[in-house]
């Protein structure tokens, strides 16, 4: 649609002596048929829209799926981290890249607020479980999306320091 747009804009500022020869000269496409072309350039711009790929898959989606392995997101931080250092807490963010297929290409810390024994082993973990979520496949754009995590023992957890 855009480059139909640009062509136009710039056929209406070819010029005085342009114009005039327009005007005196018959135009090169009837009037009847200048309906059925309007609509076909239309027509053909929704149909290379449709084809494109949406930028974003709904947030809505992003947050089920982190919902869904939230489970497995606190496992790496009670058995690999609090096993290791009963007092270690922070903010994390991992990084995803997800393919229009809903596979994970990639994930990495992005930013760690872990301090202490434990923090690579809980990245380790996270990030590689990470890399086994499943997003629903559809016609988007490969995306980079953010997941933040406050890692903080739950009241009650009895983590076991013993290896």
């Amino acid at each position: 649609m855009r480059h139909v747009t640009a062509s136009l804009r710039h056929s209406s500022f070819c010029g005085r002596d342009a114009r005039a020869r327009a005007s005196h000269k018959s135009s090169l496409i009837p009037p009847h048929m200048l309906h059925s072309l309007i609509l076909s350039l239309a027509l053909a711009s929704r149909v290379s829209l449709m084809s494109q790929p949406d930028s974003v898959r709904p947030d809505n989606d992003i947050r089920l799926v982190a919902l869904r392995h939230s489970g497995e997101i606190q496992r790496c931080y009670e058995t690999e981290g609090l096993r290791v250092n009963p007092g270690l807490t922070g903010m994390i963010e991992v990084e995803l890249t997800v393919s229009p297929s809903g596979r994970v290409e990639d994930a990495e810390v992005s930013a760690s607020g872990l301090n202490g024994a434990g923090r690579q082993q809980v990245e380790s973990c996270i990030t590689s479980t990470m890399r086994n979520w499943r997003f629903e496949k559809g016609p988007f754009a490969p995306e980079t999306i953010v997941y933040p995590f406050n890692l903080v023992r739950a009241p009650g957890v009895i983590s076991n320091t013993r290896a």
